[in-house]
């Protein structure tokens, strides 16, 4: 027995699991399933026009299973109809002659096939509309809903130009026999009232098993039903029967309390939720005097008036924990309880109403795009790390600094802590990354040592160079943030505060060319720089990487003079770094938050300038012997806008 007990068990498990894997709502519905069959059972009959018909009706269900297969069989049935030729230009015909449509009403094409055609419906049938569409061959039928158990039905007549008829009988089906009643139980008073119960139905219908104490009226759409006093000491109880031809019934339960002392509740059973609240409870009862017992902490109970209680129920706090209690109300020789339970609060669900709930302090992770916008600025024009300083346009647009964002990304940690109510500090550590790019193209004045210290190359060249930035860094965000709740799942969040930024690597990389095909050789003597005779061509390619939180670069220098090659690699040392490590900055935002889930967006402003005046106002990185294009008062900061998602771990 235990074994056959088990196995049911098991069996019913997988029946639900089944059950809910089973996809919900429009997907795979009988009506749609049965449309698919009749349609493949005609296309395999090569009825093609008919299949066609109950295709599209399929999808006009919107059955997203049988979407995809439908929409290939009607393209093959486009392709097949489409091989066929018209062997007379007079056919006329049309796709069927019958056609059914549910009693919730809708619309049904019918396909004919002939010229110069028309179609019409009688007038008197104003259920029955239709829409014709000559260019695609279509007649669409609709009928509105069919709000009577019978069917009802019409014909569509098409005729041609030369005569012939063709006839559609439209059948709307009639709708599925409804009897409801809006009361299943009435309660009487012992010296007897009336009552009226409302019946909805689409039939016809009548009243059976009416005791005599007891007088039912019918009307169009109700009962009114009268009891007479009850004089016993025992209450009366009816079972009234509303019954359609069909058989069709539905019972509505009569009962009368005792005439002595009686007693009786218009509610006998409480269901509450787990926020709690008020309900009220009639007493019906015709004692001198009534009374309610003890009741529990949570569940309070006032009198209201002669014969009304008021009950009330405090919010559930505890997870997951259902509560109930019994509460006796007494005449002088009736006592009667009044069940009371109340709902627990769910896990999903803990969030109290003066904020958004779970720990006071929760910890969690976030990830995010960076896209760097970086602000300079300087007393005069502004330039790169990079003194080409041999411009000829020098000066000009061409020349300056033109930082270009690539983005980035930001990875971290975080420690959320309520401090009061919808107050929150928001601290964490993150890791970022990104990049920004420089570039600069234009006339140079060329000049670089050649053969030995009194002789050098100078002249125009044609020169083009890119500078590629990389940063990476550790922030400490710390900020005030204020949540407020949407609902009891989700929030918005304002946030806003400093942020604490140590780079760790903030590397340059440089590469470029310098082209020149006049080029004059110059010869020193006693201090004399003297031009020697005819030109010279020269091809000069630049690498070269600068860590701009340190004080050296390192520059290859590739430079081919007429036929030979010479690579030259140069290192510098210099007085002070470019940028400094520690910065300061403050970062606003706004954020939404569901379920512990959280979107952000923010924009960060550096307020430290992180520039070394040291390095920016002197010579900076100079790839040429000549120095030109110094710089008074740069100042740098890199800012930035987030977008992050993360996961607070809060409930």
């Amino acid at each position: 027995m235990k074994l056959r007990v088990s196995i049911l068990a098991i069996l019913l498990l997988c029946v639900g699991a089944v059950s809910m894997a089973l996809p919900k709502g429009n997907y795979g519905t009988d009506a749609c399933t049965q449309l698919v069959t009749r349609a493949n059972a005609l296309f395999n009959k090569k009825k093609y026009a008919e299949a066609k018909v109950l295709y599209e009706q399929a999808l006009a269900t919107g059955d997203k299973f049988f979407a995809k297969k439908c929409t290939e069989q009607l393209r093959l049935i486009n392709t097949l109809s489409g091989t066929k030729k018209r062997s007379n230009s007079t056919v006329f015909t049309i796709s069927q002659d019958t056609v059914k449509i549910n009693y919730l009403g809708g619309d049904y094409p019918v396909h004919v096939n002939g010229e110069k055609w028309n179609a019409s419906v009688p007038k008197d049938e104003d259920w029955c509309k239709i829409e014709i569409d000559r260019k695609t061959g279509i007649v669409k039928i609709y009928s509105s809903p069919n709000e009577s158990t019978s069917p009802r039905s019409t014909y569509v007549t098409i005729k041609n130009g030369n005569g012939q008829k063709r006839t559609v009988e439209v059948i709307n089906e009639g709708s599925p026999e409804i009897l409801r009643s809006s009361a299943q139980n009435l309660m009487f008073t012992p010296t007897g009232e009336t009552n009226v119960v409302d019946i909805d139905a689409n039939t016809d219908w009548n009243i059976a098993g009416v005791p005599d104490w007891l007088r039912a009226i019918k009307g169009n759409r109700d009962i009114q039903f009268t009891a007479s006093a009850n004089d016993e000491n025992k209450d009366r109880i009816a079972q009234v029967k509303v019954e359609t031809p069909s058989r069709r019934e539905i019972t509505i339960n009569i009962i009368q309390g005792a005439r002595l002392d009686s007693l009786a509740f218009s509610k006998n059973n409480l269901q509450f939720g787990p926020d709690g609240g008020d309900e009220y409870i009639q007493v019906l009862t015709d004692a001198d005097d009534w009374r309610f017992g003890d009741f529990p902490h949570w569940c309070q109970l006032e009198r209201v008036g002669s014969n009304t209680i008021r009950v009330h129920c405090t919010p559930n706090e505890p997870v997951d924990m259902p509560r109930e209690a019994s509460v006796n109300v007494t005449t002088g020789n009736q006592t009667l309880g009044i069940n009371v339970f109340q709902s627990p609060k769910p896990i999903l669900q803990v969030i109290p109403k003066d904020g958004i709930g779970g720990r006071m302090l929760s910890f969690g992770f976030s990830a995010g795009y960076l896209y760097p916008m970086i602000g300079t600025s300087a007393s005069s024009n502004t330039y790169s790390a990079v003194n080409y300083a041999q411009l000829d346009n020098f000066g000009s647009s061409d020349a300056f600094s033109s930082y270009q964002s690539s983005g980035g990304f930001v990875v971290g940690a975080f420690a959320d802590l309520r401090l009061y109510k919808n107050l929150y500090l928001n601290a964490g550590l993150n890791f970022m990354y990104y990049t920004y790019r420089n570039r600069l193209s234009g006339v140079m004045d060329v000049r670089y040592s050649w053969g030995n210290a009194n002789s050098y190359i100078a002249g125009d060249s044609q020169s083009s160079f890119k500078e590629d930035y990389t940063v990476m860094s550790m922030e400490l965000p710390v900020l005030a943030s204020y949540r407020i709740p949407i609902n009891r799942k989700s929030n918005l969040q304002i946030n806003l505060g400093p942020v604490l930024d140590f780079g760790l690597s903030y590397n340059l990389d440089i590469a470029g060319s310098s082209n020149g095909d006049q080029l004059r050789k110059y010869q020193v003597v006693n201090g004399v720089a003297q031009p020697l005779p005819g030109t010279y061509s020269s091809q000069l390619n630049y690498t070269g990487s600068f860590e701009m939180y340190g004080k050296s670069a390192n520059l290859v220098m590739d430079t081919s003079q007429g036929p030979s090659h010479q690579g030259t690699s140069l290192d510098y040392e210099f007085e002070d770094a470019p940028f400094r490590r520690f910065n300061v900055g403050a970062r606003i935002g706004v954020g939404y938050e569901y379920m512990g889930i959280n979107f952000t967006i923010s924009y960060q402003y550096m307020l430290t300038n992180m520039a070394n005046s040291a390095f920016w106002s002197g010579d900076r990185w100079p790839i040429f012997k000549n120095i030109n294009g110094l710089m008074k008062g740069y100042s740098q900061r890199n800012n930035y806008l987030l977008l992050t998602i993360g996961y607070t771990f809060r409930y």
